[in-house]
């Protein structure tokens, strides 16, 4: 799993209360760390880690 990606195919923004905004373009890649039967844990190259729902695969995101 350790050299899998993933690419984005919509921007998205992370929110969360008393931080700034983040917000990753369209095209983006991540590395995934952890993929589970839900979601998938990813980590971008400034080693900000989150997760993405198995529900926005090919709509969102998707496996390269």
């Amino acid at each position: 799993m350790s050299n899998q990606l993933i690419e984005l195919l919509e921007v998205i923004e992370i929110e969360k209360e008393g931080y700034d905004t983040i917000r990753f373009k369209q095209g983006s890649l991540f590395k995934v760390i952890h993929d589970s039967e839900s979601h998938i844990l990813v980590k971008a190259d400034n080693d900000f880690t989150f997760t993405l729902a198995k529900l926005g695969q090919n709509k969102l995101w998707q496996y390269l």
